[in-house]
């Protein structure tokens, strides 16, 4: 993805939305401070996305007609979104934006396949469906029929898609229930999906984190709990909202199994020659 691309719509973060979302205008900003920006700033992320990924062989007015996705074209999506992604990041996050460049990098490689998946069970609240796993772009893939996913159109792959959907179409089952399942059940809405991803950013622990960036997410990690639990008492009872933070904070295990789980995915097909996975892609999935 050309760095001009992003830069070109880079001073949209930060700008407040006139037409924010009712539940996100209806909350004070002086109790919720990190996370209001980082709801905003979403909003702003969703509407670059749509010029980052729409058919430039197409008029700008066409409406996309959503696709089903092989693997390659999923790499080659969530590649693009990486960059933009990053961008949203440092421009929600002031502490993590004067953290050095490798410490930086630390934290967005164990990041980012969790806010994918993550982001995908957001989706599938979303739009009421787990049989398919909405993507950025607006395509997505089958779960129910995983052959489709594992398809080259290449023809280069040395097994069949059929073969590799039964040596790796369990992790779509598991990523289901124990992620996206989940998500539906309790109904996560977008404050709460992306207090999570942001918990998910600033976790702890990391190979390669200074004692500085451990700190820093320490810090990061109890005031958005608190705000996550700010958020459950303004919109449910004091009961309702401790059961709430319970439940919001139960994904999160989950969340980082199901990572773990298609990175070693990635790594056994690129020991048996399965199916070939972008390098980049590959490095940015490492927990």
């Amino acid at each position: 993805m050309r760095k001009d691309s992003v830069q070109k719509y880079r001073d949209i973060y930060g700008k407040r939305d006139s037409t924010s979302s009712p539940s996100t205008s209806l909350l004070p900003h002086s109790k919720l401070p990190i996370l209001n920006r980082l709801v905003e700033n979403y909003t702003n992320l969703e509407s670059v996305r749509q010029v980052i990924h729409r058919d430039e062989t197409k008029s700008v007015f066409t409406i996309k007609e959503p696709r089903r996705l092989n693997y390659k074209e999923c790499i080659n999506a969530f590649l693009k979104e990486y960059s933009l992604v990053e961008d949203w990041i440092e421009n929600s996050f002031p502490a993590f934006a004067v953290l050095p460049h490798g410490q930086k990098s630390v934290l967005l490689r164990h990041f980012y396949l969790q806010f994918v998946l993550l982001e995908g069970g957001y989706f599938a609240c979303r739009n009421g469906r787990s049989d398919i796993t909405h993507l950025p772009s607006g395509d997505y893939i089958d779960c129910v029929h995983p052959e489709t996913y594992y398809n080259d159109p290449d023809g280069l792959q040395p097994i069949s898609a059929e073969d590799a959907a039964k040596l790796f179409a369990s992790s779509f089952a598991n990523y289901r229930r124990n992620v996206t399942n989940p998500m539906i059940r309790d109904q996560i809405d977008q404050f709460e999906f992306l207090a999570l991803a942001a918990l998910a950013l600033f976790d702890t622990g990391l190979e390669g984190q200074s004692d500085e960036c451990i700190e820093v997410c320490r810090r990061m990690r109890v005031t958005i709990q608190k705000e996550i639990l700010q958020y459950c008492m303004m919109t449910r009872s004091e009961l309702d909202s401790s059961i709430r933070m319970g439940n919001i904070m139960s994904i999160l295990p989950n969340l980082q199994r199901a990572a773990q789980r298609m990175h070693e995915d990635m790594t056994l097909s690129n020991v048996m020659n399965a199916y070939s996975v972008d390098q980049k892609f590959y490095e940015l999935g490492k927990l």
